[in-house]
């Protein structure tokens, strides 16, 4: 079949009317066949492509034989589709028939479907049909019906055995189908000795569609047998080719004047590989359907035939190669559309195209409208696509001039880069024709349906100025196939639907650039299938792009929220990889409209509506750079949650003035979506649970300027966020109060100038804390009740001067009570569950009896903490009991030290009794008692000497007397700590205390101190000799240990010689008894004391068991290195 251009294939099926067009077509059923056997199965149509699939049911032994209906060029409708039955078989009566006609004295057998005669063989085999004429001589037609039933047919007839070019046997194959009773062939074949004769589609009443005669050998009896074999063929012959394969002859063909006379629907004569000779004016005289006539590699010296007015009238297409063809030739030919020469002699005046062989491009130089091809531009004209291309791009032209008007097909025009500020008027000479029209890179401001031609099916106006389109502009754009916009910043008025609609509709069609879909489908194949989304795009024809239409791939499955979803994934990705072809670019935006919204500018004030309600959008829409102030931004009604840094950019969000995010799924609002033009927020029904300090603070500065919409989120009551709060309950009081109950700790409102919130810190008990700081209150409100959990008071920075009444509401509750920076001189009552209380900066000058007692009773059983710093306290002898409960309550007074008396300056903490209460009666009763308490430490300390001098050299008192004479002070470590490998992590407390504590010893053991390599006995009797102290650590691993019970041996021996006692035995819990001692190790543990490592006081008596007054000199020599 020829190419898509050329044949324009039309099927017409309905379901309606299916049965009248398969009988109208020739359609025959067999009755086994399925019910909608010739149905048309799915076809997908879109605007540039036809593809149409047929499925035939083929059963056993029924072969149904197909022919298209096909429009040519003059709109006359062709061939209709055709069944009927093949021929298998050649009846078995054949040779009966033919002795009936013949006489018993012929001779006639039929074996295997093969028929033998004296005169020719005959067989049948998968409906072909051979003929072998066996005798050279003819003497009657003796072929006979071949099957006693109709509507049969055959694929092929080949005919053989003819030796004679004047054979009478050379006849067309209606004859032969005549003879054997055949409705149609598809190919029927005579070899002759110097030619193949082929016909092809044949019918017995209307002749073959085409015939071709094939050269095998130079023979000149060929000319007279083709001429006489085109006079029988029958005059619908649409084809007729005569060619010669062999290059190294050119045998010479002599055509008669009459040879096509009848032939009146002959379209195309084909001549290869001849010398061609006899062709006149009158040759062609009575083809006037012939449109295509061929030379190839033909010799041709008289061109006369071109004078034929029939010829000049209906040639459509003319080949001439090799030779050099003049073109004048042609200049009546007056429906000719192609010539295809090799060489030629140019003609001006000529409209045809002039082609090369093999070649896509020919030659244009003439319109049919009389217009040359314009000077500053180059004509071609594309046979494949049937194209004139008038390419004028980068000329600097600043108008279009006249066009001129192919022969055939339609204009495209290339004006890109150029500086055309308005289009021509359809009036200009050959515009109007043109269907292609590219004028990007132009500065047109406005497009206008007078300016553009009739039929355009692709138009491209990127990167001028245009801004807007009338109504008229967006319906003549309906019909445009192809749609190019990019770099047009587009202004767009909400009154103007059409507009909003038109650009709507485009952008649901996702062009995605070739060069970057693959990876595109690669990075959204996690959200959606990539093998289901390949199968909705389709390639442009220029490969640019690859397009499908949203809605219909969101329509394509069951779940369409899923695929609306994944929909915003791949939108998502287009735009991370640059990937969205023809992009359409707002003025305003300086980019596109945000995915699936819709963007509109009010004519009246100028402001920029950005729509995205209610399209399940679960990402901020992109807004990439900065636009106008006078912004309104509508978010309702999606699927929002949290602003995802990685996916969007909020340039664009500081610029908008309303912002409208009611109805979504927000945890979070970032200020980077606030503007300082924003003057409406709302934010209602989504899950925000508070607002940050920095969203507050701005909100705050606003407060006259912008209008908060806050309600419907579940706020929560929480005090981290204290700051929000003040502001929920100022704006939106009712919200507060509900966030305040949903806690379910008070039903009771907050007092009108305070915050309440709750407390978390505490997972046991939720505290309520109720702040009235800095409102300048004179008394505490009522407070609420709780149904559970603990109340906190702060009232600081206020203008109480009255303690509050043990009968205010809610008071009993109050544990924690903050009462800085106010008037208060005296308390009154307190809550029976304080456990805080603040009165700093106050007035007060003493705390009376009742108070302290109060006061140190709950400190020492709650361990109650207290404030009192910033008062005017009074330090005097009438108040020395009030020092005195300072002093002894120190630990829980915050900054007790701190804390100073009135009108000195002194530190309380520091003051004495003597300093406020001299007396001489005092003086010798303090020194009586002084005596008394010096005698009875004296006897004290003579009976408890141990335990005080461990008590006096761990607190650094009088050293001198906890000091005693060392008589190895010159050794190099303090103790050697003498273990087994097994309780090696009991070393780790030993050398922190010891080495790193304030003493700063020096230890010696294994793991650190010996080297490797050594002998273990040398080792250990040089660690006890070099050591002032043996320390012991004898676990039931050490009394298991040889090694261990050896050092223990050799300590004892040490210090046997020794007047001091430098072995010390630290016995752990797990030791319950010394049975696995030897009997001197044994005895000494009997008869010696040992520390136990589970005693209270353990640290304290090892230390003082440790060297002192050596001790006491390495730390004065180390101060002085220091220094």
């Amino acid at each position: 079949m020829e190419h898509s251009k050329l044949w324009d294939l039309r099927f017409k099926w309905t379901s309606d009317g299916q049965q009248q067009q398969q009988q109208r077509m020739g359609w025959c059923n067999n009755k086994d066949d399925p019910p909608n056997s010739h149905q048309k199965s799915k076809s997908n149509n879109d605007a540039r492509n036809l593809n149409s699939r047929v499925r035939v049911w083929v059963r056993v032994r029924v072969r149904v034989r197909i022919r298209i209906a096909w429009r040519a060029a003059d709109g006359r409708s062709r061939e209709v589709i055709h069944c009927s039955k093949q021929l298998d078989n050649i009846r078995k009566d054949y040779c009966e028939i033919y002795f009936r006609e013949l006489g018993e004295n012929r001779s006639c057998s039929i074996t295997d479907n093969i028929v033998t005669t004296e005169d020719y063989e005959m067989s049948l085999d998968v409906s072909t049909l051979q003929i072998n004429w066996k005798n050279p001589v003819f003497h009657r037609w003796n072929i006979y019906k071949i099957s006693n039933e109709a509507d049969y047919e055959l694929v092929k007839i080949i005919v053989h055995g003819i030796r004679s070019e004047v054979d009478i046997r050379i006849s067309p194959g209606v004859h032969y189908l005549g003879l054997l009773g055949i409705r149609e062939i598809g190919d029927y074949n005579i070899y002759l000795p110097s030619l193949v004769i082929t016909e092809a589609d044949i019918h017995y009443a209307n002749g073959p569609q085409n015939v071709s005669f094939e050269y095998v050998d130079d023979s000149p009896l060929n000319s007279m047998v083709i001429n006489n074999y085109i006079r029988k063929t029958m005059n619908n012959t649409k084809q007729i080719e005569i060619n010669n394969t062999n290059t190294f002859e050119i045998p010479t063909l002599t055509m008669e004047e009459n040879v096509f006379h009848g032939k009146n629907n002959m379209s195309g004569v084909t001549f290869t590989g001849l010398k061609v000779e006899g062709l006149t004016a009158k040759t062609f005289e009575n083809l006037t359907s012939l449109s295509r006539l061929i030379f190839d590699n033909v010799v041709l010296k008289d061109f006369s035939f071109l004078r034929s007015s029939t010829l000049q009238e209906s040639l459509t297409s003319f080949i001439m190669n090799p030779y050099v063809m003049d073109l004048k030739n042609f200049d009546k030919f007056t429906n000719l559309e192609t010539i295809e020469v090799n060489r030629y002699k140019f003609f001006a005046n000529l409209t045809a195209f002039i082609c090369e062989s093999n070649k896509r491009d020919c030659q244009f130089t003439f319109g049919i409208n009389k217009v040359a091809c314009p000077l500053e531009c180059n004509c071609t004209y594309d046979r494949e696509e049937s194209r004139l291309e008038i390419d004028c791009g980068w000329k600097n032209l600043t108008t279009i001039p006249s066009l001129p008007v192919p022969k055939k097909g339609h204009s495209l025009l290339i004006f890109h880069d150029n500086l055309l500020t308005e289009l021509p008027y359809n009036s200009l000479e050959g515009y109007k024709n043109i269907q292609s029209l590219d004028v990007s890179y132009n500065q047109l401001t406005s497009l206008s349906v007078s300016q553009l031609p009739e039929s355009l099916y692709f138009l491209n106006i990127r990167y001028n100025n245009i801004t807007t389109l009338s109504p008229q502009v967006v319906e003549y754009l309906h019909s445009v196939n192809t749609f190019f916009q990019y770099d047009n910043k587009w202004i767009i008025y909400c009154d103007e639907n059409y507009l909003q609609d038109f650009f709507r509709n485009k952008a649901k069609l996702l062009r995605i650039k070739t060069s970057e879909f693959d990876r595109i489908m690669t990075y959204a194949n996690a959200d959606i299938p990539a093998s289901f989304l390949r199968k909705f795009f389709v390639e442009h024809i220029d490969h640019l792009y690859l397009e499908a239409n949203e809605d219909e791939i969101i329509g394509a499955h069951d779940s369409s929220y899923s695929h609306l979803k994944a929909m915003e994934y791949l939108n998502t990705f287009i735009w991370m990889f640059m990937g969205e072809f023809d992009e359409i670019i707002l003025h305003h935006l300086k980019d596109p409209c945000p995915y699936r919204c819709s963007c509109c500018v009010e004519r009246q004030t100028g402001e920029l509506i950005i729509n995205c309600r209610n399209l399940t959008l679960q990402f901020y829409p992109r807004l990439l750079d900065l636009i106008p102030n006078n912004t309104t931004l509508y978010l309702d009604a999606n699927e929002i949650s949290y602003p995802d840094n990685n996916k969007i950019k909020y340039n664009g969000y500081p610029s908008i003035q309303k912002l409208h995010m009611s109805q979504n799924l927000l945890t979070e609002l970032s200020l980077s979506l606030l503007s300082n033009n924003l003057t409406y927020l709302d934010v209602r029904n989504n899950l925000l649970i508070y607002l940050d300090d920095d969203v507050v603070a701005f909100l705050e500065n606003r407060e006259n300027v912008t209008k908060v919409e806050l309600s419907g989120n579940p706020w929560e009551c929480n005090c981290r966020k204290k700051v929000f709060l003040s502001y929920l309950r100022k704006h939106e009081p009712m919200e507060y109060e509900t966030a305040l109950r949903r806690v379910g700790i008070t039903q009771d409102k907050c007092p009108a100038d305070c915050i309440c919130c709750v407390d978390t810190s505490n997972s046991e008990s939720l505290t309520l804390m109720i702040d009235c700081s800095g409102k300048d209150l004179r008394e505490i409100p009522p407070l609420p009740t709780l149904v559970h959990g603990q109340a906190t008071l702060i009232f600081e920075r206020n203008n109480l001067e009255k303690w509050p009444s043990s009968l205010l509401p809610g008071y009993s509750n109050v544990t924690r009570l903050y009462l800085a920076n106010n008037r208060l001189s005296d308390i009154d009552h307190l809550p029976e569950k304080l456990i805080h209380l603040d009165i700093s900066n106050n007035k007060f000058s003493a705390l009376d009896g009742r108070v302290r007692g109060i006061l140190q009773k709950r400190m020492n059983s709650s361990q109650m903490k207290l404030s009192l710093l910033g008062n005017p306290w009074t330090c005097s002898c009438k108040e020395k009991d009030f020092l005195v409960f300072v002093k002894a309550q120190a630990r829980n007074i915050a900054n007790a030290s701190a804390i100073q008396c009135s009108g000195t300056g002194r530190l309380l903490i520091e003051i004495e009794q003597t300093d406020i209460c001299p007396s001489v009666h005092i003086y010798f009763t303090s020194l009586a008692v002084s005596l008394l308490i010096l005698a009875l430490s004296l006897n004290v300390f003579v009976c408890f000497r141990r335990p005080i001098m461990i008590w006096f050299y761990e607190h650094e008192i009088c050293l001198s007397l906890a000091a005693r004479r060392e008589l190895d002070e010159e050794k190099k470590f303090d103790a050697f700590l003498s273990f087994t490998h097994k309780d090696e992590e009991l070393v780790e407390e030993f050398v922190d205390r010891l080495e790193n504590g304030k003493h700063k010893f020096r230890l010696c053991f294994y793991l650190r101190d010996w080297l490797v390599g050594e002998c273990i006995p040398d080792c250990i009797n040089r660690s006890v000799q070099g050591s002032r102290r043996i320390i012991i650590l004898m676990t039931q691993n050490f009394l298991q240990s040889t090694w261990g019970r050896l050092e223990f041996r050799l300590a004892l021996h040490a210090t046997s010689k020794d007047r001091c006692k430098r072995l010390i035995v630290v016995v752990y819990p797990d030791v319950e008894n010394f049975d696995d001692l030897d009997s001197e190790l044994k005895a000494y543990m009997v008869m010696n004391t040992y520390l136990e490592r589970n005693h209270p006081n353990f640290w304290n008596k090892l230390m003082y068991s440790m060297p002192h007054d050596m001790h006491s000199k390495r730390r004065r020599s180390d101060a002085e290195t220091e220094v």
